[in-house]
């Protein structure tokens, strides 16, 4: 029970960085109604965020404090909340770049790369192996 606790919640972590990428996905909502249903799955991470004064900084610093940095929490748990992070904080930092060289085509390919890795990192959790992304997996386990 205890394990399928972990890569439920494991999942469910990486619901921030898909949520981070919908803005970049707009035109693709738009051209492909059917994936609105990303949406909902985003959806409880939105409304943490919108109900909480700073609600993206708090989670940040809820997730980062209360589950990177805790030894009690089973490393896989922990292992998956600092990648999903790391992948959130690169996903800010293409959108200032983005803000300051406006290439529209680049959005949409930044949505689907998320949302490729969001695929990829949920089936590995829900089979129990740690997600192996280039660059980001290697800095988690610095991390932890």
């Amino acid at each position: 029970m205890n394990q399928i606790f972990q890569r439920l919640s494991s999942v469910f972590l990486y619901t921030l960085p898909l949520k981070a990428s919908i803005p970049f996905g707009y035109y693709l909502f738009y051209k492909y109604s059917f994936l609105k249903i990303l949406l909902l799955l985003t959806f409880p991470i939105a409304i943490i965020e919108k109900s909480l004064p700073f609600g993206s900084f708090l989670l940040f610093i809820i997730l980062f404090a209360g589950i990177v940095r805790n030894p009690n929490v089973s490393y896989f748990v922990r292992y998956n909340a600092c990648q999903a992070l790391l992948i959130d904080i690169a996903l800010i930092i293409i959108s200032y770049l983005l803000r300051i060289f406006p290439i529209v085509e680049l959005g949409s390919i930044i949505f689907i790369f998320t949302l490729c890795i969001f695929i990829y990192s949920i089936s590995q959790c829900i089979y129990g192996v740690e997600p192996e992304i280039p660059l980001i997996s290697k800095s988690v386990r610095m991390q932890i």
